[in-house]
């Protein structure tokens, strides 16, 4: 089932972030959405996640559908460690091993039980990501997972991704060209006021 948008507007305190904004994303497809800092990129993933409401427009394709998020902020709990992070909404099928060795193809091994407050915050970031698609998901929303990450360890977090999510619908949003190209990804431009143009 596609996520269909249609003529999405929201405003705030009087000013429009997102102006007759439609998109549609393809079932199992990758996409990165591209803007400037405040043109809505965060915005649409509230909307989408249904976390706010549109003052018009309409979402369809999203009932019934479960979604893997990583936010713009990590949303961690801090007191435990990522492997009780990632556990608390992992799917029912998968075990501790099995989220432990996943956890550290993406972070350092000793790190996996430790305290999240004791962790970089380019480890938490990981963290998130691991989370986000170990839960039951059908569709991704990912807010600008590969932040404060240098190129290596943002080139194996990006096969990570494409290994876990193959088949499902991803959205990932970025500052950074070369992503589009590694994720494989159709890329959305979203401009002031959620004027888009697509490729």
């Amino acid at each position: 089932m596609n996520l269909e948008i249609h003529n999405l507007t929201k405003r705030y305190q009087g000013r429009t972030v997102l102006r007759n904004f439609s998109l549609t994303l393809e079932e199992g497809k990758t996409y990165c959405l591209m803007a400037p800092s405040g043109c809505g990129k965060t915005t649409l993933f509230r909307l989408i996640l249904g976390l706010e409401q549109p003052d018009s427009g309409s979402i369809e394709g999203v009932e019934g559908r479960r979604f893997g998020v990583v936010f713009q902020e990590d949303r961690l709990c801090e007191a435990y460690s990522p492997l009780e992070n990632v556990m608390m909404t992992a799917d029912r099928m998968v075990t501790r091993s099995m989220a432990v060795r996943e956890l550290s193809r993406l972070l350092p091994e000793e790190s996996v039980t430790r305290p999240v407050f004791t962790l970089s915050g380019g480890m938490k970031r990981r963290t998130a990501v691991c989370r986000a698609l170990l839960a039951p998901c059908d569709i991704v929303l990912m807010d600008e997972p590969f932040a404060g990450l240098d190129e290596e360890t943002r080139q194996e977090v990006i096969a990570w991704i494409l290994e876990k999510a193959a088949g499902k619908t991803v959205l990932i949003s970025t500052h950074q060209e070369e992503d589009v190209e590694a994720l494989g990804a159709r890329l959305i431009r979203l401009r002031d006021a959620g004027e888009t143009g697509q490729s």
